[in-house]
């Protein structure tokens, strides 16, 4: 109800600065359409983006960094962003992003350049093409943002430097985006998202001006499986009548560090514009340990159809980013991580049938929050007995990320289940398979066997914030 009032709020304040030049006349409606300038603005330079309808308010990648500016708050590792697409007419846009995580926040600085040169060409008065050079025209936006995650919340901000050319007509203004991701608390599987992008003065080209293509969204992420997610978004565009978008993103692993992404989406902005020829779009992706690459069909109806790539390479590792949780304990760029859940070790006063119970609701609890995938068990046990005299001599820990190394799994779960006077203690620890570093650890108490599950469903819960 409170982000309700907000928006409510800030739309009446709004109303006010309409005939100043920030929103073109008619604003909000169909009234206005053509009207704004910088249309370069409205739809990220993002593959992935482009394949789901332009949808991607609750998702994480650098790509989207143009669209949500807390799309970064997760970040656990630096990385770049690189993206082409193959525009109508012969024009062309080139789109780079870098995000660096920090003890304070996700530093990202990103750069779009789109080039119209190709598609424009001197005439006479008689609509003539001249034989001169072609005109040089060309659209540009240099951005700086920061983004942070607290608690349940996620939060970014970024300022960008804009600038349009037109042959010997130039102008540059600077607008303002910023954008909050809310992940509801389990069991929800739901996630929201909040944008208010390209606002900021108009843009003046040489005697003309034009406000920016100033867009308000609002978006809903539903987890219908662990693989795959259902995007529905409203925008409030200055310069159209607001509109919906549904999207699906589908993830096929084939192993436990990379796969395959299937995205199709449905625009009903470009279905009133240009019929149900431009309404649906389509792509496909892969991943491989950090590496990402994205492609996007985008159908414009009678005016014909754009191709888009983008490229993302990831590295390094966090040092904490103010409270956000190891990336790899995430959904990064759509992935959902696999989990080897290691034998539990039954300390003194517990059985053995005891710790297993623990750890098959461990692994249950934490697959049923949507965010980890579980090894399969049949695997897992065929792995422990071929290497069980292997494991001898190494510690629970090493044997837990020995046992997820060879079972293709990116994080080990290894745990105990102790008993003193006041019940049962079960600690769980999450480690990343390949470096070895404990990413996550936490202790329940249960008084007694049978709250077990709800012991596991608190752990489970505590690892997905």
């Amino acid at each position: 109800m409170k982000t309700l009032y907000a928006i409510t709020l800030w739309l009446a304040l709004s109303a006010a600065p309409l005939h100043a030049g920030l929103f073109p006349a008619n604003a909000f409606t169909d009234g206005a359409r053509g009207l704004a300038g910088a249309q370069f603005l409205k739809a990220p330079p993002s593959a992935r983006s482009a394949a789901l309808a332009g949808g991607g308010l609750t998702l994480s990648g650098p790509d989207l960094f143009f669209l949500e500016p807390a799309a970064a708050a997760a970040a656990g590792r630096e990385s770049l962003s690189v993206s082409y697409e193959s525009l109508l007419l012969g024009s062309s846009r080139t789109g780079m992003v870098f995000s660096a995580p920090s003890s304070a926040g996700t530093f990202s600085a990103g750069l779009i350049y789109n080039d119209y040169t190709p598609g424009l060409e001197p005439v006479d008065g008689a609509a003539q093409a001249t034989g001169a050079h072609d005109i040089t025209a060309y659209d540009m936006a240099a951005a700086a943002g920061w983004a942070r995650r607290f608690g349940w919340v996620d939060a970014g901000l970024d300022v960008k430097y804009i600038k349009s050319r037109l042959a010997e007509a130039s102008g540059s203004t600077a607008a303002l985006d910023a954008g909050v991701r809310i992940r509801r608390p389990l069991p929800s599987k739901t996630e929201f998202g909040l944008a208010v992008r390209n606002l900021g003065a108009p843009l003046k080209l040489g005697s003309e001006s034009a406000p920016l293509p100033f867009e308000l969204g609002a978006g809903l992420k539903w987890k219908y499986a662990p693989d795959f997610d259902v995007l529905a978004e409203g925008r409030l565009p200055c310069d159209h009548a607001p509109y919906l978008l549904f999207a699906g993103e589908l993830f096929l692993p084939y192993s436990g560090a990379a796969g395959f992404f299937l995205r199709s989406g449905l625009n009903f902005r470009n279905y009133s514009d240009q019929g149900i020829m431009g309404a649906f779009t389509g792509g496909f992706g892969f991943r491989s340990g950090g590496f990402t690459l994205d492609y996007a069909f985008v159908p414009y109806g009678d005016l014909g159809s754009t191709h888009r790539v983008s490229a993302a390479l990831s590295w390094g590792g966090a040092p904490g980013n103010g409270g956000t949780p190891p990336a790899r304990l995430s959904d990064e760029g759509g992935r959902v991580p696999l989990v080897a859940v290691a034998p539990f070790t039954a300390e003194d006063g517990v059985s053995g049938t005891e710790a297993a119970v623990a750890r098959s609701l461990v692994e249950a609890e934490l697959t049923g929050t949507g965010r980890f995938r579980a090894a399969d068990r049949d695997k897992l046990d065929f792995i422990l007995e071929e290497k069980k005299l292997a494991y001898a001599g190494l510690s629970e820990e090493r044997s837990a990320e020995e046992l997820a190394r060879s079972a293709g799994a990116d994080l080990a779960v290894f745990g105990s289940v102790g008993r003193d006077g006041r019940g049962y203690r079960i600690t769980v620890t999450i480690s990343d398979a390949r470096t070895g570093k404990v990413l996550r650890s936490g202790t329940e108490s249960a008084a007694e066997g049978y709250l077990f599950r709800d012991a596991a469903r608190r752990l489970a819960a505590g690892f997905s914030d």
